[in-house]
């Protein structure tokens, strides 16, 4: 089957709402995944590579240095098949509608400002907007990250953010332990009045 610059490669499950997704291919050589009624009515027409100026539809934005940047905020946020699923979609992250096509997903982030900038979500809890990313350095955005792994304490396993909230502590508050020698279980449950020795 054929939906204007999609065919139909087979199915891929369903995304957080439940909606049926398709594997297509589009004429620009590439694969990608979209919600299946978006592509049946016409709303998706292309894997996000068509720009239309004057009246013409050109691909090549595959080629883009931030296409596959864009392919793999929407697969995290979209195909539970994908393996970082669980801590995206899984939990609820999206993105903004609009950036459902590439053109507008660049136009919104503009260009990575320097050598070895990438997408960073302000927000771990947040979803991927122009109000919630910015480009930042990888040790910026691993210190970022650090809000979302999960730790185990008495056997049950949560992550980071949920457990601050358990013991009414900040992320900064955990971070500066541990910077002081803390392990990661002490830094999230000891007390305030309590001193680390």
């Amino acid at each position: 089957m054929q939906y204007g610059n999609l065919t139909v490669l087979g199915e891929a499950g369903t995304n957080r709402h439940q909606k049926r997704l398709w594997r297509l291919r589009c004429v620009c050589g590439t694969e990608t995944i979209k919600v299946a009624s978006s592509v049946k009515i016409g709303r998706t027409t292309s894997c996000g590579c068509a720009v239309r100026k004057g009246g013409n539809t050109h691909h090549g934005n595959r080629y883009h240095p931030l296409y596959s940047t864009w392919c793999n905020m929407k697969a995290r946020c979209d195909n539970p098949q994908t393996p970082s699923y669980k801590n995206y979609g899984g939990r609820g992250i999206t993105y903004d509608p609009a950036w459902s096509e590439f053109p507008a997903f660049l136009h919104d982030v503009g260009e990575p400002p320097f050598e070895g900038a990438s997408l960073d979500r302000i927000d771990n809890n947040g979803n991927y907007c122009v109000e919630n990313v910015r480009w930042a350095d990888r040790v910026t955005q691993r210190r970022n990250s650090r809000q979302i792994y999960p730790v185990e304490i008495n056997g049950e396993t949560k992550l980071l953010t949920d457990w601050c909230k358990v013991y009414g502590i900040t992320i900064g508050g955990v971070h500066r332990r541990l910077e002081k020698g803390e392990d990661i279980v002490s830094a999230i449950t000891r007390p305030k009045a309590a001193r680390f020795l």
